[in-house]
C-alpha cells in the first residue's frame, strides 16, 4: 500500500474539477455509438451521455456500437477503431480478462456510462468487482474519482469503499485496539495510548456527559478529537516537524513496521482507509464546499459515533460563511436510538429539523427550546421553526449525503477518426 502519496491526494483534493468538459489522453478506450453521419462524412458519436462530432475516416454502421482508442490528442483528437471486437467476450480476451457472468455484467453497465480510462484502468477496475462482488457499489466509487479528479489507485478506492462499507469508527478503533492489545510489546507503543484515550480506557473520568448545555465545552471537545485523529495532519506536517504524532501519523507509522501480524495489519488498513474515506469526500467547487466528519465520542454508556455535515461557501476572504449553511449531526445515542438534527441557515435565520427513532424526544426537547432561542439571539441568529419527525424504519433518512457538486455539463469536441 502506497501511503506517502496520500498527503499530495488529499491536498490536492481542496477544490473539484467537475465542470470540466470531457478530456481525452492517448491508450484511453471507451465505448461509443454513431448516431448520424452526414454526406460530408461528419458524424455525432455518443459516449455514455456525451456526444462529440467526429470526422470520420473508416467505415462505420450508423447505430451500431464500436470500442474506441484514443491515438492522438495534438490537434485534432484521433481515435482508433478496435478491430475485431464485435461483443463482450470479444473485448474481455482483448483486456486478457476471464469471460465470466461478472466481468460481462460489469461491461454491460460500463457501457452505459460516460467513462474513458486506459486498459490498465479497465483492468483495476475489474479486479475491484472481483475483490467486492459488487459492480454497482464499485462503478458508483470509480464514478466518483473520476468526477473528483482522484487517482485510481487502490488505496483511494479502498477509503471511499470504507465511506460505504466498512463499520463505524468507532469500532474500528475498539478492533484495533483489542488487537494490540494481545501483545504485549504493542502496549509501548504510542498508537496504543491514542487509541486508549479515544475510547476513554485511559481515564474513567474522561467520559463526556451530554448533560446541560455547555456549547463551549463540546466545541473544545470535538477540536481536540479532530486533532488526535489527524484530520488535519497534512496541513500540521507541512514544513514543520511535529512532536506527538496523531493517530492517523501513528498508523502510517505501524503499517510500514516490518513483521506486523497480519490481523493487526488489516485493523491497521481499515482504520486507515476510513480516516483517508473521511478527508476524500470533502469537496470544494468554485467557493462552495462540503465537508464530512466523523468523531468517536466517548459517552458514559458506550463510545459512539458523532458524523457531522456542513454545506456551505466561503467569504471573500476564504473564511466560512455563517450566514449561508447546512449543518447535519447524525447520531446513535445508547439510549434514544438514532437522531439526526438538519440545521438549515439563510442569511441568519435557522430552520432546525430532529428526526428520531423515539418518541419521546419531542416532549423531552420542550423546555430547551426558548433557551436555544434566547442563546441563538445573542449570537446575532434567529430561530425560525423548529420541526420534529419520526425516523420510520422502512424508510432511510437523508443525513447529508446528498452530492453538491453539479453532474458534469454535456459539451461537444471536433474528433477525427
Amino acid at each position: 500500500m502506497n501511503i506517502d502519496s496520500m498527503q499530495s491526494i488529499i491536498q490536492s483534493n481542496k477544490r473539484s474539477q467537475l465542470d470540466r468538459t470531457p478530456v481525452f489522453k492517448p491508450g484511453q478506450i471507451f465505448c461509443g455509438k454513431v448516431r448520424y453521419i452526414d454526406p460530408s462524412n461528419h458524424a455525432i458519436i455518443q459516449i455514455g451521455g456525451e456526444k462529440i462530432i467526429a470526422n470520420i475516416e473508416a467505415p462505420l454502421d450508423v447505430r451500431k456500437d464500436y470500442w474506441f482508442e484514443v491515438v492522438k490528442t495534438d490537434g485534432t483528437i484521433q481515435l482508433k477503431v478496435l478491430d475485431n471486437i464485435s461483443n463482450n467476450d470479444a473485448f474481455l480476451s482483448f483486456l486478457h480478462l476471464p469471460k465470466t457472468k461478472l466481468m460481462n455484467e460489469f461491461l454491460q453497465q460500463w457501457k452505459q456510462m460516460n467513462f474513458s480510462f486506459e486498459r490498465n484502468v479497465l483492468t483495476k477496475v475489474a479486479d475491484w468487482i472481483n475483490q467486492v462482488n459488487d459492480i454497482q457499489k464499485v462503478l458508483e466509487i470509480v464514478q466518483q474519482m473520476d468526477k473528483h479528479n482522484l487517482p485510481m489507485t487502490d488505496v483511494v478506492f479502498q477509503s471511499l469503499l470504507s465511506m460505504k462499507s466498512s463499520p463505524p469508527l468507532s469500532v474500528l478503533i475498539e478492533n484495533l485496539y483489542q488487537q494490540l492489545n494481545q501483545d504485549s510489546q504493542a502496549k509501548n507503543l504510542p498508537i496504543f495510548q491514542t487509541l486508549q484515550h479515544l475510547l476513554g480506557k485511559d481515564d474513567p473520568n474522561i467520559a463526556f456527559s451530554l448533560n446541560g448545555s455547555d456549547g463551549n465545552k463540546i466545541h473544545q471537545l470535538f477540536r481536540q478529537l479532530n486533532t488526535l485523529l489527524g484530520m488535519n495532519y497534512e496541513a500540521l506536517i507541512n514544513g514543520a516537524e511535529m512532536k506527538n504524532l496523531p493517530l492517523k501519523g501513528q498508523l502510517i507509522q505501524l503499517l510500514t513496521m516490518d513483521g506486523l501480524p497480519l490481523p493487526v495489519k488489516k485493523e491497521a488498513e481499515q482504520l486507515f482507509h476510513k480516516i483517508i474515506g473521511t478527508q476524500l469526500v470533502n469537496i470544494e467547487s468554485n467557493g462552495l464546499l462540503q465537508m464530512t466528519l466523523s468523531l468517536p465520542l466517548p459517552l458514559a454508556e458506550k463510545v459512539i459515533d458523532a458524523n457531522i455535515h456542513w454545506r456551505g461557501k466561503k467569504t471573500e476572504d476564504g473564511k466560512l460563511d455563517p450566514n449561508f449553511c447546512l449543518i447535519i449531526f447524525d447520531l446513535q445515542m445508547p439510549s434514544l436510538g438514532k437522531i439526526v438534527s438538519r440545521m438549515q441557515v439563510q442569511n441568519r435565520t435557522i430552520n432546525l429539523y430532529i428526526f428520531c427513532e423515539d418518541d419521546k424526544i419531542e416532549h423531552l426537547s420542550q423546555p430547551f427550546v426558548d433557551l436555544l432561542k434566547e442563546n441563538l439571539k445573542k449570537l446575532n441568529y434567529q430561530l425560525a421553526a423548529i420541526k420534529f419527525e419520526k425516523i420510520d424504519a422502512n424508510r432511510q433518512t437523508n443525513s447529508g449525503e446528498q452530492n453538491l457538486i453539479p453532474p458534469v455539463q454535456s459539451g461537444s469536441l471536433d474528433v477525427r477518426i
